[in-house]
């Protein structure tokens, strides 16, 4: 035999050797390469919303159970029950029960940190954000947890995704989960005061002897219309701009968070004399009363100047805020002497709707009562005015 030949048969012979092993001592572990799901599969696709009756999120030491009560309405627990930001929440099912893999990445626990969907962790990087969706018996449907975002560009931007119960690794998914968090604020209803047509404004400060109460008021309902204070003197004149932060006054309002009497009480400021009253009344017959008072964390004053270093200002003051709510609509519309036929069905057609609008105005305001929100300082600045910063003596 010629030494050539022999040399290929020798190499043949190794590279039988090495296949067998692989065959004999690999075989069982091939599992360990692959994940449960592949690319294009779904990850939740028994996911049946309209079963659900509890979602919670829970994130390191933070959590919200957000509950669907009899009426169907979803609210949050851990704040006394407030409504549930229903967009969100749709949003978040909606996704999850369309959510595909991209791509699947096989691991063992010990790697679950790595991709930020570990249950347990001391570094809070490597913490996923667990969501638990339960029927009504208490029965966990669904479970997975949203760890840290994958890609290089927004082009393949994602987010990797645990499923409990899979424990063949970690899947990505095309969907990044914008706004979803797990403390209780960010899944309160963000719908909130909104006044408009404003007649007069008054405010006053009960427990401060030394303020002086003002008020000021607009004649007509009209857009040039400005705001004039009600006692001033034939020595006085308005100061051309000191009513511009009025005339939007809580036309687009927000809060950031709910509280109990406990905690209201717990972070205000002791000073009673910074409490202010005020009281609007609108062209519309729907009179307001607001009560504020700032958070002792941050004066009431101005803020200090930014710090140099810091490109971002410091945070402003947060005040804690009440509203209550009455009116007297107008059922009849006044009509003018001097209108037209062809005009008042018209002119009847637009003020039943505008009186349909002011009562779901007035519903949605009356069912802020009752609660303590906080808000920010620039959605109040306007009112922190003295009577001496309207007028200049003549």
């Amino acid at each position: 035999m010629k030494p050539r030949t022999v040399i290929i048969l020798w190499i043949v012979a190794a590279a039988l050797g090495i296949a067998a092993y692989f065959v004999k001592f690999h075989s069982t572990d091939a599992n360990l390469t692959k994940t449960h799901l592949t690319s294009g599969e779904k990850i939740l696709p028994d996911l049946a919303p309209q079963e659900l009756t509890s979602v919670t999120l829970t994130q390191g030491e933070e959590t919200t159970t957000i509950t669907r009560d009899q009426n169907n309405l979803w609210t949050v627990n851990e704040r006394n029950h407030y409504p549930a930001n229903h967009e969100l929440l749709r949003n978040l099912l909606g996704a999850l029960g369309e959510l595909q893999v991209t791509q699947g990445y096989p691991c063992s626990q010990d790697d679950y940190g790595r991709f930020g969907v570990a249950a347990e962790s001391k570094e809070e990087t490597d913490l996923g954000l667990r969501v638990t969706m339960t029927n009504a018996q208490g029965v966990a449907l669904a479970e997975i947890f949203l760890g840290k975002y994958n890609g290089a560009d927004r082009k393949t931007v994602g987010r990797f995704i645990r499923i409990s119960g899979d424990d063949s690794g970690v899947y990505v998914a095309g969907e990044t989960f914008p706004g979803v968090y797990a403390d209780p604020p960010t899944w309160l209803q963000n719908a909130f005061i909104h006044i408009e047509n404003i007649r007069s404004i008054e405010v006053s400060a009960p427990n401060d002897p030394d303020f002086k109460t003002w008020e000021v008021s607009k004649a007509t309902s009209a857009a040039r219309s400005q705001f004039k204070l009600t006692d001033i003197s034939d020595q006085e004149t308005m100061r051309l701009t000191s009513t511009k932060g009025l005339r939007s006054l809580l036309a687009v309002t927000s809060f950031q968070d709910t509280l109990t009497p406990a905690e209201a009480k717990k972070t205000a400021n002791p000073d009673a004399t910074l409490k202010r009253q005020v009281k609007i009344q609108t062209f519309d017959g729907i009179r307001y009363t607001i009560t504020f008072w700032p958070q002792k964390e941050k004066p009431i004053t101005s803020a200090p100047a930014p710090d140099p270093e810091s490109p971002l200002p410091p945070a402003q003051a947060a005040f804690l805020l009440t509203v209550d709510i009455s009116a007297d609509l107008t059922e009849t519309r006044p009509k003018n002497p001097e209108e037209k036929p062809e005009d008042t069905k018209q002119l009847d057609a637009q003020f039943q709707m505008r009186q349909q609008s002011l009562k779901k105005q007035i519903a949605l305001t009356q069912s802020f009562q009752g609660r303590i929100y906080q808000v920010g300082h620039t959605m109040l600045t306007p009112l922190l005015k003295s009577r001496s910063d309207f007028v200049s003596k003549k």
